[in-house]
């Protein structure tokens, strides 16, 4: 698996790489040509001109801290993908590609400018028509082949279009290589029109949540809480305090959740994320420290497993003592983001990992919860989750992540009925959270983020065990699910959150 995987990434970079290749020898060749029509020169001239460029905003205005100056020119990519597909037209209409080539470069020019437009739409809080939003979710669906769950979250996960070479070629070589380029696009597209059907059922799945009700907690026994940060690899942008310290405080959520890559848990980068905290420690609001995974994680913990995890817990000691969180995760989602970094560990690796974690954390402050978060809802999950929910487990609280799939709000109800039937199989359960829930607006639109926090609210409301939802996330950082848009602009999924809250507090009183 992990090498079919490899091979599938190396062969998506290998094609984007060639596809700008061929793009810039495609527009020499026109230029060259004084027989092209001038329509044609110029489109071809400016959208090779544009490409780079282009490419660099598409994935740099999707971060708040890298892309709110890009903000006013994000407009580039959509402009550029359009030049694209109107090239493939003219030289199409013209006759000066063959139209087995000339077809499919069309067909794939059309949907990788559609989508872009979609999602600069969906980026200024516009609601682009069911059809683009479809188109949307199907690319992600077909990337996710690849890039698995990053691909409805991560701008980088993209296409690159591709020029109609509009002159023939009497080099076998060449024609060789255009033959292989047009079978690549049309693979590319063939992914995508195949995922449409279910891509309409992803779009329209959500739905079943609009009508999904607020359940009262007379008892004042539950919170919600806020991600904020990206996931940090060194000090807090200062961008993100500013802006997601006064969010959470506005809203008055009452727990803020972190997580910190081994590269942030030591040295001045934790020096500065406890200097960004003093003032949430000092009040009533709980601190969650989640540790995440540092980019070599997978060759260390190959090459020493043993010293992989001494080191994790000496991190998970110094955040304990510098931080002095509420409640600390050793580790980031075992079967979700840890299987993506280190591969799939047996249950018995966390297991040893998380028990010998839990009692540094004790150690350090008895008042320290240790939590454990269950993201895949499979065998090995469900083996750790029993691990963790039994009594004679060091782990304080058990919790879940409940996030959208490909498909939408399909797996997001399946996960919340393997959720609800793990926790009715104890008598009296420990508390239980849920430590991740949010949407894709995206990948599957802005209502969708709001009707999948809807449906998480009401079904963990309904739950006695459940105590707290933490909402993922206050910006568009390492991937586009915040409440926050990059230009900062506040997402229609905040009223959903602020209408959770009031309606929680006016059930408590």
């Amino acid at each position: 698996m992990l090498l079919s995987s490899g091979l599938l990434l190396s062969a998506y970079v290998a094609l984007a790489v060639v596809i700008v290749v061929w793009n810039v020898a495609v527009t020499g060749r026109i230029v060259a040509n004084r027989r092209a029509p001038q329509l044609l020169s110029a489109l071809t001239t400016f959208g090779a001109l544009l490409l780079i460029p282009g490419l660099i905003v598409a994935v740099s205005a999707a971060s708040i801290v890298y892309g709110r100056a890009i903000q006013p020119i994000a407009w580039l990519w959509p402009f550029v993908t359009t030049l694209f597909a109107l090239q493939a037209v003219v030289a199409l209409a013209r006759r000066l590609v063959n139209p087995v080539l000339g077809l499919p470069i069309l067909a794939y020019d059309a949907i990788v400018a559609i989508v872009a437009v979609t999602r600069f739409l969906n980026g200024r809080g516009i609601t682009p028509p069911e059809f683009a939003l479809m188109l949307s979710a199907a690319q992600s669906r077909a990337l996710g082949v690849i890039g698995g769950t990053a691909a409805l979250s991560n701008a980088m996960w993209l296409f690159v279009p591709l020029f109609s070479p509009a002159r023939p070629s009497r080099s076998r070589l060449k024609l060789l290589l255009r033959t292989v380029l047009a079978a690549s696009v049309t693979v590319a597209m063939a992914l995508v029109v195949i995922q449409l059907p279910a891509a309409i059922e992803t779009v329209r799945s959500y739905a079943r949540y609009e009508q999904a009700p607020l359940q009262e907690r007379p008892a004042g026994d539950f919170a919600i809480g806020l991600k904020v940060f990206p996931e940090l690899r060194s000090s807090p942008p200062p961008l993100a305090i500013i802006n997601d310290l006064p969010l959470a405080d506005s809203l008055g959520v009452d727990a803020i959740s972190v997580v910190v890559d081994p590269e942030a848990a030591r040295g001045k980068a934790l020096d500065s994320l406890a200097h960004a905290l003093d003032n949430v420690r000092d009040d009533s609001t709980m601190l969650i420290i989640t540790l995440g995974y540092s980019n070599d994680a997978r060759a260390l913990v190959a090459k020493a497993p043993g010293a992989y995890v001494d080191d994790r817990i000496a991190d998970v000691n110094r955040l304990a003592r510098t931080l002095r969180p509420n409640v600390i995760i050793p580790a980031h989602e075992p079967y979700g983001e840890g299987e993506r970094v280190l591969g799939a560990k047996p249950p018995q690796f966390w297991i040893d990992y998380i028990r010998r974690a839990a009692i540094v954390a004790h150690h350090v402050n008895p008042n320290i919860r240790v939590g454990v978060a269950a993201a895949s809802y499979g065998r090995l999950d469900s083996t750790l989750y029993a691990w963790a929910a039994s009594r004679g487990a060091p782990v304080d609280v058990v919790g879940f992540s409940l996030m959208p799939g490909f498909d939408g709000a399909t797996s997001l109800d399946t996960h919340m009925r393997i959720a609800r039937r793990w926790m009715r199989m104890y008598d009296r359960p420990k508390p239980h959270w849920v430590w991740s829930a949010g949407g894709y607006p995206i990948a599957h639109g802005e209502q969708s983020q709001v009707l999948a926090l809807r449906g998480v609210f009401s079904w963990a409301t309904a739950q006695p065990e459940i105590e707290e939802i933490i909402v993922t996330e206050a910006g568009d950082y390492d991937a586009q699910r915040g409440l926050r848009a990059p230009g900062g602009r506040l997402r229609p999924a905040l009223g959903e959150v602020v209408r959770a809250i009031n309606g929680l507090r006016e059930s408590a009183r």
